[in-house]
């Protein structure tokens, strides 16, 4: 009673959370099991695990699998390695003036949203007047002009898009996590005769493993919940960059399949809770030996 009013000022924010936050997956879950076509339909039509058995004999779904990890694979890697690499080079410059301006520098990425990259990369693939066919063309590498943004390239020229691939606010995190590491431990491994390279793996990663749960963990998500170059590129190349997210939203919004979309929604749900389940249990073993 002494904390009513407390209670009644979060008040308004627990509403929020469960109206936008716990709700729509819990209902999702539900029309999984329902023949459903529209979103606010009621469920009347039970089907049981029909849509799952229909969504495991899609041909598309099945390879859109493939090409999740064919496409969202190697940039996963680069998404975890990068942050880590451009965080070493920051943490190894000895003027904390010019460490400043590093970590300034890191986050102006953040200032262009990301469909913006993707267009600017679109002129640099162009077909006619691509900056990189007109590149390749003048140094002889090419005989005429490629087509990057077709079947036979788009898959290795949306890997590349973005390229440096700055981390921005991960990069940032990272050096947060170098900055932590007691001045005692760095000074010990100089009189040691540590080399760069050692204490990096042996002292470094060791006082990451925070930071490297966040970059996996969130690396992982996104992964599969990116669908922004399909937007752009899909009606290119047809079929051949669906991932099962993209793959969700069109059948929400073109097939007015709700019941078989949500089924998708859960198979995701499901694959990054057990990712993320094994990394946290990996990385806590490893830190425990650490210890």
């Amino acid at each position: 009673k002494k904390h009513w009013i407390a209670h009644l000022m979060i008040l308004p924010f627990f509403i929020g959370l469960c109206v936008f936050s716990v709700y729509p997956p819990v209902r999702g879950l539900l029309i999984s099991f329902f023949n459903v076509d529209k979103v606010t339909d009621k469920l009347t039509v039970f089907v049981g695990f029909s849509n799952y058995k229909d969504l495991f004999q899609d041909s598309i779904f099945l390879n859109s699998i493939r090409t999740v990890f064919t496409l969202q694979l190697p940039r996963f890697i680069v998404n975890c390695s990068v942050p880590f690499l451009y965080g070493e080079l920051v943490f190894l410059i000895a003027s904390k003036k010019m460490q400043s301006v590093y970590r300034m520098l890191l986050l102006l990425p953040i200032v262009c949203p990301g469909i913006i990259v993707s267009l600017i990369w679109t002129n640099i693939y162009a077909y006619d007047g691509g900056i990189l066919n007109e590149i390749l063309t003048r140094l002889g590498i090419v005989g005429e002009n490629v087509n990057f943004l077709g079947t036979d390239h788009i898959v290795g020229s949306l890997i590349f898009m973005g390229f440096p691939w700055l981390p921005g606010t991960t990069g940032l995190i990272v050096i947060s996590g170098l900055i932590n590491i007691p001045g005692e431990v760095l000074e010990a491994t100089k009189l040691d005769g540590c080399s760069t390279l050692r204490r990096i793996f042996v002292i470094d990663l060791s006082y990451l493993v925070g930071q490297i749960k966040y970059v996996v963990v969130f690396g992982v998500i996104g992964i599969f919940q990116d669908y922004s170059n399909q937007l752009l590129f899909a009606d290119r190349v047809g079929t051949a960059i669906h991932v099962p997210a993209y793959y969700m939203y069109q059948l929400v919004q073109i097939n007015q399949s709700i019941g078989k979309a949500s089924a998708i929604g859960v198979v995701l749900f499901v694959v990054i809770m057990l990712i993320t389940l094994a990394t946290y249990r990996f990385l806590n073993g490893r830190d425990e030996e650490n210890v």
